[in-house]
């Protein structure tokens, strides 16, 4: 889940992806939530992409963290303003 995408599990779950479109000839998608910032989250889509992810989906809400509150809070409304 999304307790994936931070920092020091990046090459983990980039090295899932490349494995991923070794394996399969069928496109590869991925779902991920936003990172704590649009930077953050542009690097994170463009490494997918060049890992081989085929199309990338971006659940509008932050990663899970249990220090959030408040809006795009993990259990919070989708961010679509940003």
């Amino acid at each position: 889940g999304s307790y994936f995408l931070g920092d020091d599990d990046r090459e983990l779950v980039l090295s899932i992806v490349r494995a991923g479109r070794k394996a399969v000839s069928i496109p590869i998608f991925v779902k991920i939530r936003l990172l704590d910032t649009v930077d953050k989250t542009i690097a994170l889509c463009e490494q997918l992409r060049d890992a081989g992810a085929s199309l990338i989906a971006v659940h509008a809400r932050y990663r899970a963290s249990f220090e959030r509150n408040g809006a795009g809070a993990r259990d919070g409304p989708a961010l679509l303003d940003q």
